[in-house]
């Protein structure tokens, strides 16, 4: 889902007056989709005729914006015919649905019927665990879900309950992590991207997620990937934050840690059954 918000500011070409129209006006729709690589590319557009408050001009002023891949902004533009644009409507709001799954009977991970926390993890994904300690290259080929699946298992063995969104999604988060320490929770949104290493994560990624984090009211979000990170992701995580708190990139290096972190917590816990 996606709406406008917010105003442009436009200045009259007849008599030089400048205003402001609100974006509720313009009514943004989808309009069109286009399959991509990393899935569909959708387009929307809206538009509205007014007249100068002042001179009483007609103006037309329209709005295209497109999301790619989904949960991602990709560009937008704001015209009008009658006017110039002194300043246009920024990104397209993109809203998420709150999405979770049951794990068929295949699967290497349980979820309770009524949805949400993990309580339930079998043995399947610790094997795993094992296996990506002593051979890291296994990550390359698995497939993304169980690198997801991995992850999680990586969190709640750290404490948290984890929740994980549907298959089907694409951007945004794909785990929930939720953690109270003193009775105090906080949130953590966590995406996975399982690429090669040839692959670096872009900054669509980064905006994705930071989106999802201000739309979730979250303490923290997280981008945790088998490859590497752009500069101008790295840029925008650290432009974008006030304070190194709200937002971490997490790379292959990072991963390895983790799972070396997490096999050792686990085998802990077991020995001191």
């Amino acid at each position: 889902m996606a709406s406008l918000s917010g105003t442009a500011q436009i200045e009259c070409q007849k008599c030089g007056h400048s205003f402001h129209i609100d974006a509720d006006d313009l009514d943004v729709q989808q309009v069109d989709e286009d399959e991509r690589q990393m899935g569909p590319e959708i387009f929307y557009s809206g538009d509205v005729e007014i007249d100068c408050p002042k001179c009483h001009n007609p103006i037309e002023v329209s709005y295209e914006a497109s999301e790619y891949p989904i949960g991602a902004p990709n560009y937008n533009e704001t015209n009008a015919k009658g006017a110039k644009i002194i300043r246009g409507f920024s990104d397209i709001d993109l809203h998420f649905e709150d999405e979770f799954y049951s794990f068929d009977e295949g699967s290497l991970l349980y979820l309770p019927e009524e949805k949400k926390i993990i309580t339930n993890l079998c043995s399947g994904v610790s094997e795993l665990l094992y296996e990506v300690k002593k051979k890291p290259d296994i990550l390359y080929k698995i497939d993304p879900r169980r690198f997801e699946e991995l992850i999680a298992h990586i969190f709640s063995l750290h404490g948290f309950m984890v929740e994980l969104t549907k298959q089907t999604r694409d951007g945004g988060r794909d785990i929930i992590a939720i953690r109270s320490d003193l009775g105090i929770k906080s949130k953590y949104l966590i995406e996975c991207k399982r690429y090669a290493l040839t692959t670096p994560i872009g900054v669509q990624f980064v905006r994705a997620l930071y989106g999802a984090q201000m739309q979730e009211g979250a303490n923290k979000a997280i981008l945790a990937t088998t490859s590497r990170f752009t500069p101008d992701a790295r840029s925008f995580a650290k432009a974008t934050n006030t304070t190194e708190w709200g937002m971490d990139l997490k790379d292959i290096n990072d991963i390895r840690q983790w799972v070396e972190s997490a096999a050792n917590n686990y085998r802990h816990r077991n020995t001191k059954r």
